[in-house]
């Protein structure tokens, strides 16, 4: 999109914007707002494991420090974090004693993002806890400002916390897209985008191509035709793939034999799990983990 700044013979300079838009960020449905709210500086703050079938959540870390439990994965959270629940994700949360939280949040509903599953806030497959970097003040204002229209409630005020959410997310949009293109996702089918979000959540599990495709109601070879079209691959070959780079982590991360973590990652037979490791990454998981130690415990790629 070409914006300029036309000097004016008479009154003030204007910015152009072409009636032709490039930009190819739209919200399909526009999203509810349901609630905000405000943690402050409870130490002891502790929610039990919950998940939202209805809405998602965004929150922003204003102060503290805390840990969350989302999909059963762990993720510290400090100062300047976003995080955000899709719906139906599980997820507990606990503040430093130290450092207590203070949390900005609110319930949202109803979205539909071009590229993204309905009612989902991001792609699964991208982390729920965004480090806010340079926006940070940006998005503390907004989640701010939508606190303080509901407080008030006064003339305008579903209009201005419409678009202070939408001004919301479309920012959280532009920080993902710095390490995660939004052009990466979009214009792939949604069956694509739902079958590697069940792939990313259950990886480790025993799962056929038969299992994805039952519990996403299509056929096995649609699902497969429109997945390798997508990304180029098959759903089991991305699934292995997965596999494979949570016991390379595993690997450099911990100290456990190469038994308990092939059946970490969802193999039985851990000398199945070698020959297949040493397939895709050119060596055995003990070699790979002496070799990567020795380079300084980077992840090979």
């Amino acid at each position: 999109m070409r914006i300029s700044i036309a000097a004016e013979d008479e009154g003030m300079p204007k910015i152009e914007i072409p009636h032709i838009k490039t930009d190819r960020f739209r919200f399909l449905h526009p999203p509810e707002l349901l609630f905000a709210g405000q943690l402050l500086d409870e130490r002891h703050f502790h929610t039990p494991r919950e998940a939202h079938q209805d809405y998602c959540e965004i929150l922003y870390v204003s102060e503290g420090a805390g840990e969350f439990i989302i999909d059963d994965k762990l993720y510290p959270v400090r100062q300047g974090d976003i995080i955000l629940y899709n719906a139906g994700v599980a997820h507990e949360e606990r503040s430093s004693v130290e450092s207590p939280l203070r949390i900005f949040y609110c319930g949202v509903s109803s979205l539909h993002i071009d590229g993204v599953p309905a009612g989902h806030l991001l792609p699964p497959s991208i982390d729920p806890v965004i480090p806010a970097d340079k926006y940070a003040y940006k998005i503390e204002s907004y989640l701010s400002e939508i606190l303080e229209e509901c407080n008030a409630q006064v003339l305008g005020y579903e209009t201005l916390t419409q678009n202070l959410l939408m001004s919301l997310i479309t920012l959280i949009y532009r920080i993902v897209d710095v390490k995660h293109s939004y052009h990466d996702f979009t214009g792939k089918s949604e069956i694509t985008l739902r079958t590697k979000a069940f792939i990313d959540r259950n990886y480790t599990k025993s799962l056929t191509l038969k299992d994805i495709a039952d519990t996403l109601y299509v056929s096995q070879h649609y699902l497969s035709h429109l997945f390798k079209k997508d990304l180029g691959d098959s759903p089991i070959n991305y699934m292995i793939t997965r596999r494979i780079d949570e016991a390379k982590r595993l690997l450099l991360q911990t100290d456990k034999p190469v038994y308990e973590i092939a059946a970490m990652v969802g193999y039985e037979n851990d000398k199945y799990f070698s020959m297949l490791f040493k397939k895709v990454v050119s060596r055995t998981p003990g070699s790979y983990r002496e070799h990567a130690r020795k380079k300084g415990s980077q992840p090979e790629s």
